[in-house]
């Protein structure tokens, strides 16, 4: 028996009989339930038969049959399908009151009980087969992109965030470097101390928090950065602090890539968590959370389909990747999210819209965007004014202004950087996201001085090599240029920048000069091992210490009663020292 003729026989005699006058135009000869499932899938498996009857469906019916045969496996993906053609071929049942959807009779005659009586409607295989015979597939969906809208108002800020984020990557580095990085010990949570300090180098969407359910949207890309950071190989925390790795050699380009790579593969956190103002994403409800790394490579999948430097609207986004089936689930049991409290609290939203959505911008603007893969248009997160036409909030909640911190997302495109870092280009000019246009003019004494207030990445770049004294005015840091050549920057990307905007083809000879000094003393002194200092009780021990054959060879001697030894010969310099009766604690 095929599997179209045991889908058959599991329906009753009565919609049997409905659906044979249905295909076949006539009553059943008989009544039985064995000749009726044997006279339809005699039917329904008769191509001649099948091309006939389809081509007396609506436009409608035969767009639904298209969709289910060739982008839904056979199901019945209402949902999926009434977003991309605006209706979906039903009937009511029943009264007023309490009526049921059904399909069609002319479509419901390909669904048949799946695998149980009760299970989902699904076309049979062999059915589905021969469907894709002899109707044609539907067209492939696209992805509607293009320039952004002239009537934005003022409410609206673009950030090009892939110039941004490689200067920001140079601060962070540094900060690294410098130790000023802390995090929780347990969760690698970054301390609101340290996003104070890290939002000083970064170009932050918000200044303030201007809604109250959007807690820390002053943070969103410092967050981002001590997130990737964190969970890097660059870095490894020693309980509360950050520390490099590893010494890295890398472009900024290349370490961005890095940092991408190893966070869409991270098993160990869900961006959804920042959605806080869902609650219920602990206990029961978190064993129900589906895997998360799958939903990231469903959202790279939907970027990679994005035109370079070309806008998209994020509601077009959206609703491109829930047509096209994008694995983005973020759990099987919505009913165990909740907002305000358990007990008086409203049952979440488990809609695409409620869930989905909701992650989909936090993976856009916290992550994607803060490494510059894309650049984003951004209103406050309670929405954008008189004239923004859809809410970036929960609907079912009047009280709430806002759902999230990242509500505000409007607009974003895939940059030169984010077609690098996915792997749609092999490579990337730097140069590409470096344009000149703020002009200004080199003084004496490393002085700078723009013609007009510089750009956002004018301001970050120039910030890593020199002091701000006032809005157009910085001068040449030594300390500032050594400590970007510390983490990867390059005294020939300054020498540039300067000059494409410099009227004069060179720079002066005292800024000429520091620049080369700085570089040919990148590498003066090379960090090698930690030592520890010895602190001898007296000046007759550290004699002995510093003229014994063996100790000698370990140590220096460090001021009157101080010796220095490497780390590593700890052990072994106690035990010379207990042998020669002298004690150390």
């Amino acid at each position: 028996m095929s599997d179209l003729q045991q889908a058959i026989d599991l329906e009753t005699v009565d919609t049997l009989k409905k659906r044979y006058l249905t295909y076949f135009g006539v009553k059943p000869k008989q009544t039985r339930k064995a000749w009726l499932t044997e006279a339809m899938a005699q039917g329904l498996s008769d191509q001649t038969q099948l091309r006939s009857f389809i081509q007396g469906l609506s436009e409608l019916e035969m767009s639904f049959i298209r969709e289910s045969v060739f982008n839904y496996n056979g199901f019945i993906e209402k949902q999926r399908f009434e977003e991309k053609y605006r209706s979906f071929p039903e009937k009511q049942s029943g009264d007023h009151f309490y009526y049921k959807s059904e399909l069609q009779d002319g479509v419901d005659i390909f669904f048949y009980p799946h695998a149980e009586r009760y299970g989902p409607a699904r076309i049979p295989d062999l059915l589905l087969s021969s469907l894709k015979q002899i109707i044609i597939p539907p067209k492939p969906d696209t992805l509607q992109t293009g320039t952004l809208p002239e009537s934005l108002s003022d409410y609206y800020q673009t950030f090009e965030r892939e110039k941004l984020a490689l200067s920001e990557l140079h601060s962070l580095l540094i900060l690294l470097q410098n130790k000023q990085l802390k995090v929780s010990e347990k969760t690698g949570v970054a301390s609101s101390a340290t996003l104070k300090k890290v939002v000083i180098d970064t170009h932050e969407y918000y200044q303030e928090a201007s809604c109250k359910q959007a807690a820390g949207m002053e943070f969103i890309v410092s967050y981002g950065w001590l997130r990737l950071l964190g969970n890097s190989e660059l870095t490894r925390q020693s309980k509360t602090v950050l520390l490099p790795a590893k010494k890295n050699s890398k472009s900024a380009a290349e370490t961005i890539k890095e940092l991408w790579e190893q966070w869409v593969t991270n098993y160990s956190y869900d961006e959804f968590r920042r959605i806080d103002n869902v609650k219920g994403q602990n206990g029961k409800g978190r064993r129900f959370f589906t895997d998360v790394v799958t939903r990231r490579q469903a959202i790279i999948a939907a970027l990679e389909e994005c035109k370079n430097n070309a806008w998209v609207d994020f509601q077009d986004f959206a609703r491109f990747m829930f047509i096209t089936g994008a694995e983005l689930k973020i759990t099987t049991a919505p009913h165990y999210l909740y907002l305000f409290n358990p007990e008086y609290g409203e049952f979440y939203d488990g809609s695409w819209e409620g869930l989905e959505v909701r992650y989909l911008r936090c993976f856009l603007v916290e992550y994607a965007a803060t490494l510059g893969l894309i650049d984003v248009v951004m209103v406050p997160p309670e929405g954008g004014g008189p004239d923004d036409d859809y809410a970036g909030y929960y609907d079912g909640i009047n009280e709430m202004d806002c759902l999230s911190r990242y509500d505000g997302l409007r607009y974003f495109r895939l940059t030169p950087l984010g077609d690098y870092v996915l792997g749609l280009t092999e490579d990337y000019q730097e140069e590409d996201a470096i344009s000149a246009e703020t002009g200004l003019s080199i003084q004496r004494q490393g002085r700078i001085v723009f013609d007009n207030r510089p750009t956002p990445w004018e301001q970050r770049f120039i910030s890593l090599y020199a002091e701000q004294n006032n809005d157009t005015a910085w001068k040449l840091s030594r300390k500032k240029i050594m400590e970007a050549l510390e983490v990867g920057g390059n005294s020939d990307d300054l020498k540039n920048f300067l000059l494409t905007r410099e009227s004069q083809p060179f720079l002066p000879e005292d800024c000429e000069s520091l620049l080369k000094q700085a570089e040919a003393n990148r590498n003066g002194v090379k960090l090698q091992s930690e030592a520890l200092i010895m602190t001898c009780k007296n000046q007759e021990i550290a004699e002995l210490i510093v003229n014994d054959k063996v100790l000698s060879k370990w140590c220096q001697r460090l001021g009157k009663l101080q010796v220095v030894i490497p780390k590593s010969k700890e052990k072994k310099f106690r035990d010379s020292l207990n042998a020669m009766g002298i004690g150390c604690f």
